[in-house]
């Protein structure tokens, strides 16, 4: 008897534990709904009812107050859809609405939404009334407008919308305020179409204006009862709605959708809008957030440094989608199979190249117009485009020669990571735009200085004088025209959103299977041995190890004067000292170098590395005027006491008693801050210094290696480190008397004399 209790006790678990897991049925049509034992939800009291009657008569209809509820009952299970306007339900979804999605089929014909009109209204002919503003509004483009901005667009800013001067009516308006983007609360404020609609119609009546808030049950017995003059609630017309009310003319025209459990997946993404209230990337500096910002207003952006970076977040679910141009989504394509375009085109734009709003830039702009037209009109340029687009020949630099330089060097930025645009082959700068900017320096009898810049750095470039001209796949932008005068456009391009194949309603493609060790092997070829990549490695090795030895020994130098001129209490060096230690330390080591670069030295002459150095040496500088005070506080004060007892002088007491007592306690915590400078420098590519990690990051430009780069670079990283803590370890031996040998103790000393 208790195994047979034991056993149907089992049973009874089992089949509770499977009965989400048994109704968790995925619905793809709406004939899989019209069958019984399906639970489908409506509104209570709308229009919908009806229909799902006639078209799913098999169905079971469950009645909901509210669509909140309804789209947790279709999340978890209680309910097989619910029927509702379809826009409603995708802003829902947009806005956060997870685990559904809506069917591609629609119910029943389109559904009629107008105004409501109270019989019983103080207002005389406001039937007449607003019919006419609503014809008004439909001609001059305001009700097309707004439903763009409301229903299409899911914007939520009400605009500015001036009441009536000596109003001659009070409006009562009766809406919901929990129907988005119809009417529905903005934190404490009633805004929405509906909202907007009665704003406009009370400022065109000349009435003031009041809302009251109903739920659908009881706002046609206001109207009725003449609490409220009309209804502006998203109102579908229904025969037996108009035998209680009066309906104005239609405003819009709705759809009958139907939502059902589960996440899009697969062919869901083919349009532009399916994005909207996703998750996008754009490059910092880039126009490309001002195009999302206005073709999809609730999308959300995160910024990236490279193109390569961006991939590798779309295939880690971190975003879902990107811009490209149409150039570079090929070559994109082509690396990467997981990734694909949408058909249709984002936007097109024009480029151009950029110039400073100088005497100087003018002169430059206006070569370059004429230049630019020239080539297009002999067929040179779309030449350019087609070399530099064609897959089948090898990657090689740009050809250098020919350039006299006897009209001066001309500095020129370009971004170095963008494939076939401007990127690096054989450790020399390659693509289409160093390819016109090189031609046109021949041209002229100029020479040219390339200077590799991430994009956010370049305007700011060209603005200080740093650079005097840009080729970098720049679209050309009213608000990048106030900082700089771009030439006439020599490229035209069609800007391409980049999402996952699956995404993009296309299958997965097909890849080869290949084993853990053969991809490292791969990765690896990729990284160091194609195009002899491993020279741009050594080369950013040789440009960290200069920035941070020189950094080291100046920082020290500089550290310790300050020590010197302010151990004795000198009120002016200390206070100075003070402001300097607070000023360097507390600004973020990335905005110090890019205010010396930009600014500081803007107008002077100066490499990066010498601006990189002269930072650093300045933030470790500080450090270690810091690192001395705290290490000689550690010294007993009787030390100097003992030494002046014994005729020693300040200067010879702090040299050769103080000072080798601190050292030893110092020395640690300098070791942590060589480190940390180490590491520091890695952003220095910010102001085109082309050091370990800028070239760890053209590297991934070429390869589309996401990771492998970056361990190799990490790699690096954690060596130079090693070996800078095995030399600050050899000095603490060195002057540590218990770390020291014997031998090295006694050395120069006779024994046994």
């Amino acid at each position: 008897m208790k195994k047979t209790c034991f056993n149907v006790l089992l049973i009874l678990i089992i089949c509770f534990l499977t009965l989400p897991v048994l109704g968790e049925k995925e619905i793809h049509t709406l004939a899989e709904l019209n069958v019984p034992g399906m639970r489908v939800g409506v509104p209570q009291g709308s229009a919908t009812e009806k229909v799902v009657m006639s078209e799913l008569p098999k169905a079971e209809q469950a009645y909901f107050v509210d669509s909140e509820s309804a789209y947790l009952a279709v999340r978890q299970g209680k309910i097989d859809a619910y029927i509702y306007e379809m826009n409603q339900m995708r802003l829902a979804i947009e806005d956060g609405v997870k685990g559904v999605h809506l069917l591609e089929e629609t119910l029943g014909e389109p559904l009629l939404i107008a105004v409501g009109i109270s019989s019983e209204s103080a207002i005389p002919e406001i039937e007449k009334k607003i019919n006419q503003f609503i014809a008004e509004i439909r001609g001059n483009g305001t009700l097309d407008d707004m439903y763009r901005r409301w229903v299409i667009k899911g914007e939520s800013e009400m605009p500015d919308i001036p009441p009536a001067q000596n109003p001659a009516f009070h409006l009562k308006i009766g809406t919901t305020g929990v129907v988005r983007p119809y009417s529905f609360y903005e934190g404490t404020k009633l805004t929405g179409y509906d909202i907007e609609l009665a704003r406009r119609f009370a400022a065109w009546l000349g009435a003031d204006l009041s809302f009251s808030i109903y739920d659908y049950g009881s706002i046609i017995a206001a109207a009725k009862t003449g609490n409220i003059d009309l209804i502006m609630a998203n109102l579908n017309i229904t025969e037996e709605r108009k035998e209680s009310i009066r309906f104005s003319d239609v405003l819009v025209e709705g759809k009958i959708g139907v939502m059902v459990r589960g996440e899009k997946t697969d062919t869901d993404m083919k349009k532009l809008a399916d994005f909207n209230g996703r998750r996008g990337g754009v490059i910092t500096g880039s126009f490309h957030d001002t195009v999302i910002g206005e073709e999809l207003p609730k999308a959300s952006i995160s910024q990236y440094s490279t193109y390569t970076d961006m991939v590798a977040a779309l295939k880690e679910d971190k975003i879902d989608f990107f811009l490209a141009s149409t150039e570079l989504a090929a070559h994109l394509m082509e690396a990467d199979p997981d990734i694909a375009a949408l058909k249709d085109p984002v936007r097109r734009l024009d480029i151009g190249a950029m110039f400073a709003k100088t005497a100087h830039g003018d002169a430059l702009k206006a070569r370059m117009d004429e230049f630019i037209t020239r080539l297009k009109a002999d067929g040179t340029l779309e030449q350019i485009y087609q070399y530099w687009n064609d897959p089948t020949h090898d990657p090689i630099p740009v050809d250098m020669s020919g350039l006299t330089g006897e009209k001066g060097i001309l500095h020129f930025a370009t971004s170095g990571t963008k494939v076939p645009v401007s990127f690096v082959a054989d450790g020399k700068i390659a693509g289409t735009d160093p390819d016109i900017a090189v031609r046109f320096c021949r041209e002229y009898g100029y020479g040219i200085d390339v200077n590799i810049v991430d994009t956010a750095g370049i305007i700011p470039g060209l603005v200080t004088g740093m650079y005097d001209f840009s080729l970098s796949d720049m679209v050309i932008t009213e608000e990048r025209k106030e900082s700089v005068s771009f030439s006439v456009p020599y490229h035209e391009t069609e800007l391409l959103l980049m999402t996952r194949r699956k995404d993009a309603g296309l299958t997965d493609a097909k890849k080869e299977e290949t084993g853990f060790f053969q991809q490292i092997e791969n990765s690896f070829r990729k990284t160091f041995i194609r195009e002899n990549r491993w020279i741009l490695f050594a080369k950013g090795i040789g440009t960290t190890l200069l920035i941070t030895t020189l950094s080291i020994l100046l920082g020290t130098a500089l550290g310790f004067l300050m020590f010197m001129a302010c151990r004795n209490g000198n009120a002016a060096a200390n206070r100075i000292a003070r402001i300097f230690t607070r000023l360097v330390q507390g600004m973020p080591m990335v905005v110090l170098l890019m205010v010396l670069y930009y600014l500081v030295f803007g107008r002077v002459s100066i490499s990066s590395i010498t601006v990189s150095v002269f930072g650093f040496m300045l933030t470790f500088g500080s450090s270690v005027y810091g690192l001395l005070k705290l290490g000689v506080e550690t010294v007993d004060p009787g030390q100097y006491e003992a030494a002046y007892a014994l005729g020693h002088s300040n200067r010879h007491t702090f040299f050769r008693v103080i000072l080798p007592q601190a050292i030893p306690h110092i020395l640690p915590a300098y070791q942590g801050e060589i480190v940390g400078l180490i590491k520091a420098t890695s952003i220095v590519g910010y102001i085109t210094v082309q050091d370990l990690t800028k070239m760890g990051d053209i590297v991934r430009s070429r390869t589309y290696e996401a990771f492998f780069p970056l361990i190799a670079v990490t790699i690096i990283y954690f060596v130079l480190e090693e070996i800078f803590g095995l030399i600050v370890k050899r000095i603490q031996i060195d002057i540590d008397p218990r770390r020291r040998s014997r031998s090295r103790i006694l050395k120069g000393l006779k024994i046994h004399d």
